[in-house]
């Protein structure tokens, strides 16, 4: 199943993607600027493409997405102050 909804946080507008794989879902929360990305998806790719990204793993759903750690980061996202560890909830509003 695939799953589309613009979520707002903090009166801000993110599409969320959720897509049931078979071991994990995919996971996605896309902004204005930049998106967080689950563990499935690449961030060399995405650092070659000039995406501002942040990548995080161990994600499920939503809630975990907003609560997880960043794992790996694009130069875009570094540019923003986003760094490895940061909480992603914490740093959303700069995507």
């Amino acid at each position: 199943m695939i799953c589309t909804e613009t979520i707002k946080i903090e009166s801000r507008d993110y599409e969320y993607l959720k897509v049931d794989m078979y071991g994990a879902p995919l996971v996605m929360l896309k902004g204005k600027t930049g998106y967080v990305m689950c563990g499935y998806l690449n961030i060399d790719a995405a650092e070659k493409l000039k995406d501002t990204a942040v990548r995080v793993t161990g994600v499920k759903d939503l809630e975990s997405l907003l609560k997880a750690k960043v794992a790996n980061l694009t130069t875009g996202a570094k540019l923003l102050g986003i760094k490895e560890g940061d909480i992603v909830s914490d740093i959303i509003y700069k995507l």
